[in-house]
């Protein structure tokens, strides 16, 4: 088997040492759901993904700026630069990604 075969079985009842804990705040409303995972695995970011959790692709752009918004502050708080310049970093790598992922899209949308 390659490294791109991909074999899938159920790992719902699995921890990983590595895996986070939900937020506290989860564990008291009933109706919370749970979005995405993100993990970096061999060098790259994989997904699990509730992708249409708000029926349009739209408010995902609000969800993404929440959570640069949260990482800029994390990290000011853990002692790297202020809240502000971490989110100006964030937001520079975020255009230059998503520029990129914009022209690959029409590329494969045009053929």
């Amino acid at each position: 088997m390659s490294d791109h075969d991909h074999h899938h079985h159920d790992h719902s009842h699995e921890t990983h040492p590595h895996q986070l804990q939900p937020p506290h705040e989860v564990f008291h409303d009933p109706k919370a759901g749970e979005i995405a995972r993100a993990w970096i695995v061999g060098g790259q970011l994989s997904l699990s993904l509730h992708a249409m959790a708000f029926g349009k692709p739209d408010v995902w752009g609000h969800v993404l700026a929440g959570m640069a918004q949260q990482v800029a502050g994390a990290c000011a708080e853990m002692g790297h630069g202020t809240a502000a310049a971490n989110l100006d970093a964030i937001r520079k790598a975020l255009t230059e990604d998503l520029n990129k992922a914009a022209a690959q899209a029409s590329v494969l949308n045009n053929k």
